[in-house]
């Protein structure tokens, strides 16, 4: 017996979780705390934490998996589910609080309005001023050639 991941179908994460715990498995889909601005107004909401997939316990019987509403695949290695860690999920639903998991802030290397420029990928060498962080992980970046872009955390150093 072990946890293992099934990737649901798009927007489906709801549904898979109610027809995989209808079948007896347990099932888990961690969320996130999220705080969005709207019209000037903090609102505290949540979304998933990884979007599409969800974490199934796995017994003896897992071949139902593969029919359950909402459930585009099940991840294999060979011909039986992966396996994850032990401790992953536990440590996972350690971090929750109120049913949702609060992500710690990223430490940030920038300042905001600091001249930085990529390093490597397709806009290596762009200029630019840095502009914060998304929720998702992305760096802001306002470049001189094309606007604001978001790029992949790691991508950027200070202008030298």
């Amino acid at each position: 017996m072990y946890w293992s991941v099934v990737n649901t179908q798009p927007m489906c994460e709801r549904r898979a979780l109610w027809h995989l715990e209808w079948q007896g498995s347990a099932a888990y889909a961690p969320r996130e705390k999220i705080i969005r601005v709207s019209r000037g107004k903090k609102i505290a909401t949540s979304r998933w934490l990884f979007p599409r997939y969800i974490f199934v316990f796995i017994s003896d019987t897992w071949h139902a998996l593969f029919s359950t509403i909402g459930v585009a695949r099940v991840l294999m290695t060979g011909d039986k589910p992966s396996r994850l860690p032990e401790r992953w999920v536990k440590e996972m639903k350690l971090q929750e609080h109120n049913g949702l998991i609060t992500l710690p802030k990223p430490k940030h290397r920038f300042k905001i309005g600091q001249e930085v420029h990529v390093t490597t990928g397709l806009l290596k060498g762009q200029k630019g001023l840095y502009q914060g962080m998304t929720s998702r992980q992305r760096e802001i970046v306002l470049l001189e050639t094309l606007g604001r872009v978001e790029l992949a955390s790691g991508l950027l150093s200070v202008k030298a």
